[in-house]
Order: structure tokens, then C-alpha cells, then sequence
């Protein structure tokens, strides 16, 4: 069985960002999106996205962004001391 050769991190976040544009959404929030989500999630939500087709792709794809951060949770907490 052959190895299949991963794609570097910065070939699969321009590939990201170029899904997002052509969905609608803005460079600025696309950017945003590739900062502070996992490529993996923001990949699985690109690829659920064209196999739905929606009306509006933009919008579709945010909803699910949202719904997946509900049902996860973040993993980060807010930086500080802990006592207060």
C-alpha cells in the first residue's frame, strides 16, 4: 500500500481560502476562517457544502461552522488569571 504524499499546510490553506472566495465569503473573514479554525473542520465543511449545493453557499457554510462550534465547544479559554 502506498503512502499517499500529504499536501503541505500552506498548499491546503490557500486551497481553503480559494473554496470560501468562491462560496461568497469575503478574503477578510476568509482569512479570519483559516487563522482561528483547523484546516480539517474548515476542509469537512467545504466538502459538505458542494455535495449539499445551496442556494446561497456563503451562508450554508457558516451555519455549519456555527452549528459544529455549538456542538464541540471551544477549545480555548480566555487568557488570564485563573482566580478572577
Amino acid at each position: 500500500m502506498k503512502a499517499e504524499k500529504k499536501e503541505s499546510y500552506w498548499t491546503r490553506t490557500k486551497r481553503v481560502e480559494a473554496d470560501l472566495l468562491e462560496f461568497g465569503v469575503s478574503s477578510g473573514l476568509a482569512k479570519k476562517l483559516v487563522y482561528f479554525y483547523p484546516l480539517g473542520v474548515l476542509e469537512r465543511l467545504i466538502k459538505a457544502t458542494d455535495k449539499r449545493q445551496p442556494g446561497e453557499p456563503a451562508t450554508y457554510f457558516l451555519n455549519g461552522l456555527k452549528k459544529s462550534r455549538m456542538k464541540h465547544g471551544l477549545k480555548r479559554g480566555p487568557i488570564g488569571d485563573e482566580d478572577t
